[in-house]
C-alpha cells in the first residue's frame, strides 16, 4: 500500500468509530434517563435489574468502541511504520502519527485493548448508571 491509501484507510475507520461513538452518546443518555426514572417510579427488582443489564452492555460497547479507535491509531501508526521500513519517505503528518502512537514494529500489530482513561470514563458511566438505579434518592416529594 501507499502512504495514501493507508491514511485513506485510517480515515475511513474513524468515520466509522465517529458513528459508533455518536450511538454510544445516545446510548448513555438512554441509561441515564431510564436509570433516573426506575429509580423515581420506585421499579421493582425486576425493572431494576434491566436497567442493570442495560447498564453493563452500554458500559461494554463505550469500552469497545474506544478500543477501536485506539486500535485504528496504533494500526496506522504501525502500517506506515512498515511502510517507512521498506524505505519509503513519508509526510510530515505520517511521521508525526508514527511518534505520537509509539509503535514498535517488532512487537506485531496491535490488539484490540482500550486506554486506561477510557476504563476510567466506562467505570464512572457504570457506576452513575447503577446509582441512579439502586440508590435511593434523599429528597422524597410529598
Amino acid at each position: 500500500m501507499t502512504e495514501i491509501e493507508i491514511l485513506n484507510n485510517s480515515q475511513l475507520g474513524f468515520i466509522q468509530n465517529a458513528i459508533y461513538t455518536v450511538a454510544m452518546v445516545i446510548s448513555t443518555f438512554i441509561a441515564f434517563r431510564v436509570a433516573r426514572v426506575a429509580n423515581e417510579k420506585n421499579a421493582n427488582i425486576l425493572g431494576k435489574s434491566l436497567v442493570t443489564l442495560y447498564g453493563i452492555m452500554v458500559t461494554f460497547f463505550l469500552l469497545q468502541v474506544s478500543s477501536y479507535l485506539s486500535l485504528q491509531q496504533k494500526g496506522l501508526a504501525y502500517s506506515l511504520s512498515e511502510l517507512k521500513a521498506t524505505g519509503v519517505k513519508l509526510s510530515a503528518g505520517s511521521e508525526a502519527a508514527i511518534s505520537r502512537y509509539q509503535i514498535n514494529l517488532s512487537d506485531g500489530y496491535p490488539a484490540l485493548a482500550p486506554e486506561l482513561p477510557s476504563i476510567i470514563f466506562a467505570a464512572v458511566v457504570f457506576l452513575i448508571i447503577i446509582g441512579a438505579t439502586w440508590l435511593k434518592t434523599t429528597s422524597e416529594k410529598s
